[in-house]
């Protein structure tokens, strides 16, 4: 009965990632088909098991399976614990006649014009589906995250995203799921409604095997990344609020104050108008990277970005960054000069990369460019992410007032010069990036972006992992916390669930509290609501997916409330 496991270990350590979560499964399974995924299933419900799924780990909150229990990893054992993980430089195209069932990629009907569905398994890669879809030049996913070492399957359970105002998350795009239940039944959900709960399950629904997701007809992305003054990339309410080190000649001009009136102006055009839209700080360094573009369907004059050797050296840069911050010497210098050894580093690895003062354009597939940087996993980090709702302007309540956007930004940065000065206890927690995508709102119900009907802005801070050894990194994860929760009631801010969020404590809350009885409580309601009625109409209730696919924190969050 218990046979087509594929490969099957016992008590294998489990570590994600970000080395945020560490457990001891008692079996991981590695099934390659949906008959393998179907019997594990089977296999759990007849010991008692309960079975969570893994990609490639790269979530930091506590979603992963336990101590004792079953583990399902989409990747093998060897390439998801390897680093440097070498999938972006090596070469071929993705062979869908050699591709196992979990990995299989099938384009099906058009839904409308511009518009056609693709059946991806869950183990497919993100690198594997850009090659897919840069070989086919035909259809693409209209936005995605940047990582490439990640699994399809991985990218849509928690709900993630890309980037860009007229775009909501990965998981809308999704119009088909297909699961092993609970009784180790492969179902199917494609209901409109039922289907924005399954989308974005979490896991919770059963182990999902393949998901159809709705492609846009290939576009082009024209990319002309720059790098602004930190006073002017994304400009604060007031000159004041720039730190003194920060503070170029302009400040002192008499012009000044229209040079922010000007930028903002920039700001607020690229947020509103373009199609992506991206900006990194890099720790204590004097300018932002600003990758904003928009798209044509004219393929003239496109190039593959990045080249072959770019990629690889991207690749190089992501492995020495790991090389050097698991150096034992490299931990005892002092974190501010972490910070601004490896801020340099990154922001100099960054187009422009000969004159910082050029604007360079790459021309090239959409795939590539929402697919940038190749080798990031190959340094862990840590990474604080929050969804903050754009409100309305006071004059115009049809648009988005990015005034809470610039607070947030800044709000980070100043506090980033706070604990650095502080002369009785000097620190730098945040030796990475401050991050911020501008997007959407969502209509999966459990999104942390549904309900942000005039747009999103996605902003995370990251650092390296010896802040954390340090004792650095959660102190500042709270105050940065309490600042982007106080910008008023009405604002239902919150975190991305793939994050960190469970170590901080949200207006005083403790955070799986404030999940389940703030932030989410009539969402909770209505998902539980909707995962009822498809076990319904699936001969499954609500408490055997607790029994089979939950853990500790999503008995908590959702069915202990």
């Amino acid at each position: 009965m218990f046979l087509t496991f594929n490969q099957c270990f016992s008590n294998v350590p489990f570590e994600n990632w970000g080395s945020s979560v560490n457990n001891t499964p008692r079996y991981t399974f590695l099934p390659q088909t949906v008959l393998g995924v179907q019997n594990v299933v089977r296999f759990a419900k007849s010991k008692n098991f309960r079975v969570r799924c893994a990609g490639y780990r790269h979530s930091w909150s506590d979603s992963f399976s336990e101590d004792h229990q079953v583990l399902v990893s989409l990747v093998n054992l060897e390439t998801v614990t390897t680093l440097p993980d070498p999938m972006s430089i090596i070469g071929g195209e993705y062979n869908a006649a050699t591709a196992p069932e979990l990995k299989t990629i099938e384009l099906k009907g058009e839904t409308s014009p511009g518009k056609r569905l693709c059946r991806i398994g869950v183990s497919v890669t993100n690198e594997e589906f850009r090659r897919w879809s840069v070989a086919n030049k035909a259809w693409a996913i209209p936005v995605d995250v940047i990582l490439v070492e990640v699994t399809i399957g991985g990218v849509n359970a928690p709900i993630c995203h890309g980037a860009g105002i007229s775009h909501k998350t990965i998981s809308d795009h999704v119009r088909r799921i297909e699961y092993v239940d609970c009784n180790g039944e492969l179902r199917v959900v494609d209901d409109p409604y039922l289907i924005k709960a399954a989308a974005g399950a979490f896991g919770l629904l059963g182990v999902v095997t393949h998901i159809t997701i709705e492609l846009d007809a290939m576009t082009y992305a024209i990319m002309q990344p720059v790098k602004v003054d930190v006073g002017l990339a994304i400009p604060p309410t007031s000159l004041d609020q720039i730190p003194k080190a920060l503070r170029e000649s302009w400040f002192n001009e008499s012009n000044a104050q229209e040079k922010i009136v000007s930028a903002k102006k920039d700001f607020e055009k690229r947020a509103a108008e373009d199609y992506y839209s991206e900006w990194f700080w890099f720790s204590y360094q004097k300018k932002t990277w600003v990758n904003t573009f928009n798209t044509t369907s004219d393929p003239t004059g496109a190039i593959d970005y990045p080249s072959e050797a770019n990629t690889f050296l991207q690749w190089i840069q992501g492995w020495l960054g790991g090389v050097i911050t698991g150096v034992p010497f490299f931990n005892a210098i002092p974190g501010y000069w972490q910070a601004q050894l490896i801020a340099s580093l990154g922001m100099a690895a960054l187009p422009p990369t000969l004159g910082e003062s050029k604007t360079p354009t790459f021309k090239t597939l959409l795939p590539n460019a929402l697919h940038f940087r190749r080798g990031v996993q190959n340094m862990r980090v840590r990474d604080m992410e929050f969804q903050i709702p754009l409100p309305p302007r006071a004059d115009d309540a049809s648009k988005p007032d990015f005034s809470v956007v610039q607070k947030a930004w800044w709000d980070v940065i100043n506090l980033v010069y706070a604990a650095a000065d502080n002369k009785d206890d000097p620190s730098s927690p945040m030796r990475l990036t401050l991050e911020l995508r501008i997007m959407g709102g969502s209509d999966v119900l459990m999104a942390p972006q549904r309900g942000n009907d005039l747009g999103t802005a996605s902003i995370e801070i990251l650092t390296l992992p010896d802040a954390v050894t340090d004792d650095e990194w959660m102190g500042f994860s709270q105050k940065v916390c309490d600042l982007w929760m106080s910008y008023g009631d009405e604002l239902n801010v919150r975190p991305h669930w793939a994050k960190e969020w469970e170590g901080v404590r949200f207006k005083g809350v403790e955070a799986r509290q404030y999940m389940r009885e703030v932030a989410y409580k009539s969402q909770i309601a209505e998902f539980k609501d909707a995962l009822t009625q498809i076990g319904k109409g699936q001969e499954w209730e609500l408490g055997e997916l607790k029994e089979r696919f939950s853990n500790a924190l999503w008995d908590e969050v959702i069915f202990d409330g």
